[in-house]
């Protein structure tokens, strides 16, 4: 590895010896903290794994022979353990958004013809009718309340609590049987199928194996500098590849802590209650926070002195004496007092974020990834962690571009992937399947260019791409990425739009910062914060070629659709 530091411990080789190992090896320390109830728990590392067996034992012994198992709902440790007992038992596991409407979650569960569905309680509705769904033999709820253990015994086909057949597998356990510990770990065998966003009709279901997801364990093992002694906070919705393999599986190897936020709404006060060292995020998550840090020196009229500190800090560094710890304490205490880290993914990120949250302390990489990769390609190594970069492929991956073509000295075009992380094909759709995978290498869809080292850049999606008449291409993204600096410009998204006449032109939707235009003295007026945007596209505009420049701006009253990642949803824009 050239860029990621060689690391000491033992790679993991499957999920049930991950699991044992890292149990065994520091039983008592807690692996889930969490809210119930109002109050706070925790489950330590040979817990969790003593769940997970009895779960494991209790499938098999229902009748799971390598069937699907559908889990819905918010974070929690039942949904891990769900997991991780259906995959190790030899299972499928089909995590679906909770997000989604009803129509499209029941859906997913008869296309995939799953034998369990493991639901948060507030779900049931959408399983009143049972016989809509002939391939379920158990129904199982997710309590929030704490109750009494009832007697163990087999739960009856149908309903079921949670907490009920956990017991049941408890008490085979008891009784002395071994299950779990037989069943034979088949790294190439299919065990989860994700769907991608988009509707019913037009969402893939990416199938993946555990040899996908251990070896994107261990490559977020090597490349984000996660430690035992790490606390992390699991924000992001766990249906997403990326949330469980970075932010749930990989502390599951390494021996740290992942504390669950419980609302997005609390997400500050839950970060100043766990205090976590690192953080898996988004760009829409990390911008948020930044803006409320910039935000709170204005309101209490620091801003001036926050950046001459940044300024003195600076200077400092260049002569080795390092004051960020003193000067930004208030910075550092928006995210608990204790952040050293912060991997962004999902989406693309300012690159002069990377600076700014260097300058409080804080070490901010950006990695990319995809579901069809389980999802990590490629993460900035903190000690080069070049602005604008993804980094290079994690170890044991090989990145390439493909049907190259000039552009300001840099050969672009489609990013390629090869390696053990990549995808077994999506669930009955071999034609979909054959469009990205040619041979040993995965199309990724996505354009981008390497430097010399091999560091990723991206410069867009590939169907993002606006081609304009005279043959040009233009990346929304990246003049996304120059709207985004404007102030009082809370959305956007960049579109081509053609005339009648058949010309191409570049096209920004926005949706303004009113409040922030009012205080900055603009007013609250659509109309009037639209001609100061206009005036400042203007500016941005002298400052890009010609074939980038904006030639259309379209302005909005309500906010983009998002997904559950937060991301704008582009085939819903009009």
């Amino acid at each position: 590895m050239r860029y990621y530091e060689k690391k000491q411990r033992e790679p993991a080789y499957d999920l049930r010896s991950m699991l044992s190992r890292t149990a065994a090896r520091v039983p008592e320390k807690d692996y889930l903290v969490y809210k119930r109830c109002g109050e706070l728990e925790s489950v330590t590392f040979s817990g969790f794994e003593e769940r997970v067996r009895a779960l494991s034992e209790a499938f098999l012994e229902l009748g799971l022979e390598g069937a699907p198992v559908a889990v819905i709902g918010e974070t929690s440790p039942e949904w891990i353990i769900t997991y991780l007992a259906t995959v190790i038992s030899g299972g499928v596991i089909v995590p679906l958004d909770k997000e989604l409407s009803a129509e499209a979650v029941c859906g997913f569960i008869r296309k995939v013809g799953c034998r369990f569905v493991v639901y948060s309680h507030k779900f049931g509705t959408y399983f009143e009718n049972k016989e809509e769904f002939p391939t379920v033999d158990y129904f199982i709820s997710v309590s929030p309340e704490k109750k009494e253990c009832s007697e163990p015994c087999r739960p009856e086909k149908g309903e079921a609590d949670f907490l009920d057949v956990l017991n049941f597998g408890r008490k085979l356990v008891e009784e002395g049987s071994d299950r779990y510990a037989g069943v034979p770990v088949d790294l190439e065998k299919v065990c989860a199928v994700l769907f991608t966003s988009g509707t019913m009709g037009s969402s893939k279901g990416v199938m993946l194996c555990q040899k996908n997801l251990i070896h994107a364990v261990n490559g977020s093992y090597a490349s984000t500098g996660f430690e035992e002694d790490d606390v992390v906070v699991s924000v992001l919705p766990i249906h997403h590849t990326y949330e469980m393999t970075c932010g749930i599986l990989t502390p599951l190897c390494i021996g740290a802590t992942v504390c669950i936020n419980d609302s997005l709404k609390h997400i500050v006060r839950n970060f100043q209650l766990f205090r976590p060292t690192g953080l898996v995020l988004v760009p829409l998550f990390v911008t948020t926070v930044y803006k409320r840090i910039w935000e709170t020196a204005r309101k209490g009229g620091k801003e001036k002195l926050l950046r001459g500190s940044m300024a003195v800090s600076g200077a400092l560094r260049k002569v080795h004496i390092d004051p960020r710890k003193l000067l930004f304490k208030s910075v550092r205490d928006v995210f608990g007092g204790r952040l050293k880290r912060i991997i962004c993914g999902g989406a693309p990120m300012p690159a002069d974020l990377v600076a700014e949250f260097e300058a409080f302390g804080i070490k901010l990489c950006q990695g990319y990834g995809i579901t069809e990769c389980a999802p990590l390609i490629s993460v900035c190594p903190e000690k080069d962690n070049r602005a604008g970069s993804v980094g290079p492929a994690i170890p044991g991956l090989t990145v390439k571009i493909d049907e190259e073509y000039e552009e300001d000295g840099r050969m672009i075009g489609e990013i390629v992937v090869s390696g053990p992380s990549v995808m077994k094909g999506y669930y009955e759709n071999p034609e979909a399947t054959d469009e990205v995978l040619q041979g040993a290498w995965f199309r990724t869809g996505d354009y981008g260019y390497l430097d010399e080292d091999g560091f990723i850049y991206i410069t867009g999606r590939k169907k993002n791409v606006i081609v304009l008449n005279n043959g040009k291409n233009v990346f929304p993204e990246e003049i996304e990425e120059y709207l985004g600096k404007i102030e009082i410009i809370k959305e956007c998204v960049v579109v081509g739009r053609t005339a009648q006449d058949g010309t191409v032109s570049v096209t920004a939707l926005i949706f303004p910062d009113l409040a922030r235009a009012s205080e900055l003295g603009y007013g609250e007026d659509l109309s009037e914060v639209g001609n100061v945007i206009k005036e400042k596209i203007a500016e941005l505009n002298r400052t890009l070629p010609s074939f980038k420049q904006i030639r259309g701006i379209e302005m909005r009253r309500t906010e983009f659709e998002k997904n559950t990642s937060k991301k704008i949803i582009r085939y819903a824009i009009q």
